[in-house]
């Protein structure tokens, strides 16, 4: 029973690293925009940059505005 623990064991913390190296990082550069005044029917828009700081593909799936 010991011996299974201490494979158990060893497998999980060989995994471990894994997850906290290969991620995707977004990084904007800049977070929040000030359109100012804006009449009444007017259109504006703005265009957020970014990269992927991170070693794993991004994956942008479901964008929301408010």
């Amino acid at each position: 029973m010991i011996m299974i623990r201490k494979i158990f064991l060893f497998f999980f913390l060989l995994t471990l690293p894994v997850p906290l190296y290969a991620q995707p990082s977004v990084v904007f550069e800049e977070e929040v925009y000030d359109f100012g005044r804006i009449e009444s029917g007017q259109a504006v828009e703005h265009s957020f940059e970014f990269i992927n700081a991170g070693n794993e593909d991004l994956l942008i799936e479901k964008i929301v505005s408010s």
